[in-house]
């Protein structure tokens, strides 16, 4: 009797690893399938944080204790056309935008999926700390059961057909116990590696809009910071800069100084002392994604998360013209950054989410 054909996301890391190892403990044909993203100049080739040298030894171990079949693709045009390009556009705006949230829909998921579908296998799977589980005929996506970990986050903007076809085997386990697996399984080199914290085409020591400025050759006008309606100090671009940003203003105010607001057109940065001036409890969003009907929430009382590292605030959520939507924290949240995405959650289970304006 053949074995299910299925596709597992490596990229070197243990998360991945764990879950390839998972699937062949669980029967399936695993073909392992890892996304390049390098780009073809070697000035920036070789100072990309990901597919690193270390990353290629891994999956070779990987592939080799596991027994598995492992192809790369080649995706770094339409890495560069949807993913680099977009986020530029959007710093040299004076926004920071959330990169890896499209990445995951236009390239990892898409690309990975367009592959599996070529070669007849019929699962994707990845190794984010997310769940999804079929209510009512249709699959939702959950928040992963370690806390520290959850991706869920990240993966908001999954079309339902992507959501259908993907699974995360890690989302009801922790990331000790991940390491735990590796350590049986002999996954030396996943297991001992250093888990990376940066964007995928950032540089160490260079911040990731500084890198996009030289990879697309453009120049950015300086600036005025202002505090009080006076001009303070100078800057070089504002695509160094995001909302709540204390560190590396170098201005000499007496007092920890904080950014709350960016302007494009004059390249004004307005400065503020009293981080209290941060908080806000009502922002639009647009360009948004539904996992479920919004139709289903829009009267009802969501958590809602505006970056990943912070805690979802309760909230409610009123539609406006032109798709744009109103959200209403019961508490006023800190440094609410335009471009980044706000993901709206009922109790563990995403609603879906937007970008904040």
């Amino acid at each position: 009797m053949s074995k299910t054909r299925i596709v597992v996301a490596l990229s070197g890391g243990v998360d991945s690893a764990v879950a390839a190892a998972l699937m062949v403990e669980r029967g399936f044909e695993v073909i392992g399938v890892t996304l390049s993203l390098r780009h073809p100049d070697e000035e920036f080739s070789s100072r990309q944080n990901c597919g690193t040298l270390e990353d290629r030894r891994a999956i070779e171990e990987t592939v080799s204790k596991l027994g598995i079949e492992h192809h790369y693709l080649d995706c770094y045009k339409d890495f560069e056309a949807k993913v680099l390009r977009p986020a530029w556009e959007c710093y040299r705006r004076g926004v920071t935008p959330n990169p890896c949230c499209w990445c995951n829909t236009g390239i990892k998921f898409g690309e990975l999926i367009k592959f599996a579908h070529k070669i007849g296998a019929e699962k994707l799977i990845t190794g984010h700390y997310a769940k999804k589980v079929l209510v009512n005929g249709g699959w939702r996506l959950l928040r992963g059961d370690d806390p520290l970990k959850d991706q869920s986050y990240f993966l908001y903007r999954l079309s339902c057909e992507q959501l259908a076809f993907a699974d995360f085997p890690l989302g009801w386990t922790s990331k000790s116990e991940v390491k735990r697996l590796a350590g049986e399984l002999n996954l030396r080199r996943v297991a001992e590696k250093r888990e990376s914290q940066d964007a995928c085409f950032s540089f160490a020591g260079e911040p990731f809009p500084e890198t996009l400025r030289r990879l697309f050759g453009e120049e950015m006008p300086g600036g005025v910071f202002t505090y009080g309606g006076k001009v303070v100090g100078g800057h070089d671009g504002i695509h160094r800069y995001t909302t709540g940003q204390r560190k590396g203003l170098n201005v000499a105010l007496g007092v920890p100084a904080y950014i709350k607001r960016i302007t494009a057109a004059t390249g004004e940065i307005e400065l503020v002392t009293d981080q209290r001036e941060l908080e806000c409890a009502e922002f639009r969003v647009g360009d948004l994604n539904w996992q479920i009907s919004p139709a289903e929430v829009s009267d009802r009382e969501l958590q809602i998360q505006i970056r990943y590292r912070s805690p979802a605030v309760a909230g409610r959520i009123t539609a406006e013209p032109s798709g744009i939507w109103r959200v209403n924290l019961s508490s006023p949240a800190r440094a609410v950054t335009p471009g980044q995405s706000a993901v709206f959650y009922l109790d563990d289970m995403v609603v879906g989410g937007g970008i904040i304006l």
